[in-house]
């Protein structure tokens, strides 16, 4: 232990001694360490730390599948998950829920909260004790005894002010009375679901027997000793006599059995890894410029680690030292980098998109310290161990006779400050090139046209209560919203719709084209399902290519219309026109639509989707009973002349006109709208180019470091050439050109790993091939033209060399 101490307190004076080569070398490892730390923070809220439930392992997310439609991860039906639950041999418990909205009245202003109805014993499945009250009875999913809730504490403490009184007292969901029975614990999530409000799922009639409706969340917990595969395979033979039995709705379809921490960061999952495999490229640049300083250091100690053998000290005590040296160097840069990443965690937090679950989470715990620790010792081994070994292999006799710095090892060391060079900048490219590929792939999905006009237009989300808002009144009351939106000033236009476009909300339903054969519901042409009305096309300016929109003479009284996608057209009525034709929805009973219009495509799922067929249906011909509007949300679309967010305040007034308990909520832009589509590519577009800044600048450090090194050893020698009569611009070409073959060696090995790793992200990329011959060229040349500025310095510097004080030194 006294011989540890005596190296640390050695290893410090050491590093006094050189407080500028220090100062280089902590400032590039708490770049490389900070930006591991900071990546890894995010890895570990979102990746490794265990989910907040019991026994997260053995929970699993069941959903039903048509593979022959590309349907994946499809909800369960009522009926169809009483039939799972009832036939299962493999779950312990099983339980469903379905996201709804609703708005809370009373003890204050008007209230849309997120809000779910849930099966009772949901919550024991995940383990979850209410903080106040208690949870759930399993009679409560009964029509007469299902006015109970459960609030999140969020809102507990928003709402009620933390009023433990709340618990017994009655609160007003959707016009309806609900008892508060219990309070979840602070932080808690139902899966990725944003509920604030639980109440008992009751299925009715009309849900359990449309087993084409499918809208509930199948959560269960496997049986001890039961795996995965095990329970998919006997849930798939459910699902095979269920297709037998109920071939209309459920022929083709089979089940997946997901792991819930699967299902939960499937998504982003390879983009963190990615995240962080970049960033461990920059640590081990900057491991490579640390190992060049420690090198060219070692050079000039090679005559005290002789003296030093000469006395009696053996190799690897020696290299004891030196590794020292290195790991207090390591640790120092370590924990500055510790603080940068800890500076960094509010940007990443802001930066990720809303889908990167539990994000908001990041924080510095114990695991990214640990992770910081373990890094900084193994990365103070990796650049200490070469230089710790060259040091400790000095022949003591002809370092000891020379008069010169670079003693016998020289030119070792000065290979492999070459191979590390080189190494530098192969990774540099790497990193360069996968950025370049990101950001020229998210310039093109920029370019991709969503086939509306997002400027100057405002949307918000309404719910309407359905108990206040049943059949006629809902549509009454959008009828009056939309003619007092209309005439706002500063209002062009406006409409309603079911589902915004790129909110990669959606529904689908089957339908029938007149004068075809009669196919069973599961061979049925298939069309994405769309409610709008009002100007809803023409706020978005959204193109008509043939035939009319919806008018005023469109309502529940005329005859049903509805206005297709150029998808639709192509894929139904490939050769022939649509407009007149008439289809049979599966949510119509014998009420035929006629096709009024064709539309252009519109991008819904997202940029990079194809586009599917859609259906638009007019909000106030839908029969109320098959898609109530009060069951549901509706956008209102509004585009205006001035600056949308002037309106906000005059659009919210005429709603509390109609309504005053009524609220709007998720008030944006459609400029904002567009945006958040794209924010997962955005996310790791401008972190990877980030992270390639930081490698271009540590190997540029490294390999000015490297050439001015080079020039300082070869002094002589290029004080003797010019003795003799070589030009400065000979010595400038011999020392520039030394630094071009090391970058040139580097660019030729990074290519070849650069391909490698570009198909690793080919998922990534759009409209981008992953050996894309421009991104590879111009990343080539800029990391040329770095390389050539940083050995054009010490090329110039060579050219002053004295040559009459070289000779006098030789």
């Amino acid at each position: 232990m006294r011989d540890v101490i005596q190296d640390i307190r050695y290893g410090l004076r050491a590093l006094l001694g050189m407080p500028g080569a220090a100062g280089v070398a902590v400032f590039a490892l708490a770049l490389g360490i900070g930006a591991n730390s900071a990546v890894f923070s995010v890895i570990n809220a979102v990746l490794i730390r265990p989910l907040p439930y019991r026994d997260p392992a053995s929970l699993v997310v069941v959903w039903e599948n048509k593979l022959s439609k590309n349907m994946r991860q499809q909800p369960v039906s009522a009926a169809d998950y009483r039939d799972l639950r009832e036939q299962n041999q493999v779950f312990e418990r099983i339980g469903a829920f379905e996201p709804q909205s609703a708005v809370l009245t009373g003890s204050g202003l008007p209230e849309r909260v997120e809000a779910a109805e849930v099966s009772p014993g949901i919550f024991e499945i995940l383990g979850m004790s209410p903080a106040l009250g208690r949870s759930f009875a399993y009679d409560e999913d009964q029509p007469a005894k299902n006015s109970v809730a459960i609030l999140s504490d969020g809102l507990w403490q928003r709402r009620f002010g933390g009023d433990r009184r709340v618990l017994g007292s009655s609160v007003r969901v959707d016009d309806r009375n609900y008892t508060v029975v219990g309070i979840a614990p602070p932080g808690f999530r139902l899966l990725d679901n944003p509920a604030e409000l639980w109440v008992p799922y009751t299925p009715n009639a009309e849900q359990l027997r449309r087993r084409g409706l499918r809208t509930l969340t199948m959560l269960a917990r496997l049986k001890p000793g039961v795996t995965r595969t095990q329970a998919e395979i006997q849930m798939r033979a459910v699902a095979r006599r269920l297709a037998e039995d109920h071939p209309d709705s459920n022929a083709g379809y089979s089940v997946d059995v997901i792991p819930l921490s699967e299902q939960m960061t499937g998504d982003v999952r390879p983009t963190l890894w990615t995240l962080m495999g970049s960033v461990t490229l920059i640590l081990l640049i900057a491991c490579a410029n640390v190992a060049n300083l420690l090198l060219a250091r070692a050079g000039n100690r090679e005559k005290e680690m002789a003296v030093r053998a000469a006395l009696g000290a053996k190799p690897a005590r020696i290299v004891r030292q030196l590794l020292t040296e290195s790991v207090l160097l390591a640790s120092i840069g370590g924990a500055l980098g510790l603080a940068l990443a800890y500076a960094a965690t509010p940007a990443l937090v802001r930066l990720a998109p809303a889908n990167v679950l539990r994000a908001r989470d990041i924080t510095m715990d114990w695991r990214v310290v640990a992770f910081t620790l373990c890094a900084s010792m193994a990365t103070g081994v990796l650049f200490g161990l070469a230089p710790a070994v060259s040091a400790a292999r000095t022949d003591l006799n002809s370092t000891l006779k020379s008069t010169t710095r670079g003693g016998s090892g020289h030119r070792a060391r000065s290979s492999l400050r070459n191979a590390l060079v080189i190494s530098e900048v192969s990774c540099c490219l790497v990193l360069l090139i996968l950025a370049g590929l990101l950001m020229r792939s998210f310039s093109r999905l920029g370019e991709v046209h969503p086939g509306f006009r997002a400027d100057h237009v405002l949307t918000m989300q309404i719910s309407l209560p359905p108990a206040r808002y049943s059949g006629l009144r809902a549509e009454m009351f959008y009828k009056q919203l939309l003619d007092r939106v209309s005439v706002l000033p500063g209002a062009q236009s406006a409409g309603l719709c079911r589902f915004l476009p790129l909110s990669g909300n959606d529904a689908t339903a089957n339908f029938l084209i007149e004068g075809q054969p009669a196919l069973t519901s599961a061979d049925q042409p298939r069309a994405k399902f769309r409610a709008a009305g009002g100007a809803y096309f023409t706020a978005l300016r959204i193109p008509l290519l043939h035939g009319r929109l919806f008018d005023a003479s469109d309502d529940e009284r005329t005859p049903k219309v509805v206005i297709i996608n150029q998808a639709a057209a192509r894929q139904y009525w490939p050769n022939e026109d649509p407009v007149g034709k008439r289809i049979l929805s599966g949510f119509e009973k014998d009420q035929w639509s006629t096709i009024i219009g064709v539309v252009g495509n519109v991008k819904h799922a997202g940029l990079d989707a194809e586009t599917q067929p859609e259906t638009y249906y007019h909000f106030l011909q839908i029969p109320p009973e098959a898609v109530p509007l009060a069951e549901g949300t509706m956008a209102l679309v509004i585009r205006t002349s001035t600056a949308p967010a002037a309106m906000i305040s005059t659009v919210r007034d005429a709603v509390r006109s109609l309504d005053p308990e009524q609220p709007v909520y998720d008030v944006k832009t459609m400029e904002e709208v567009r945006d958040g589509s794209v924010a997962q590519p955005r996310f790791r577009t401008v972190l990877l180019g980030v992270f390639a800044g930081l490698a271009v600048l540590l190997a540029a450090i490294g390999l000015y470091g490297v050439m001015a090194y080079s020039v300082a050893q070869r002094r002589n020698e290029l004080g003797v050439r010019m003795a003799l009569g070589a030009e400065p611009g000979y010595i400038l070409r011999l020392v520039l050109g030394n630094g071009l073959v090391l970058a040139a060696i580097g660019l030729a090995i990074g290519l070849a790993a650069a391909v490698a790793c570009a198909r690793m992200i080919s998922g990534f990329l759009f409209g981008v091939q992953a050996t894309d011959i421009v991104t590879f060229g111009l990343c080539s040349l800029f990391v040329l033209s770095v390389a050539a500025m940083a050995s054009v310095i010490p090329a110039m510097r060579a050219t002053r060399v004295d040559p009459v004080s070289a000779l006098r030194m030789e």
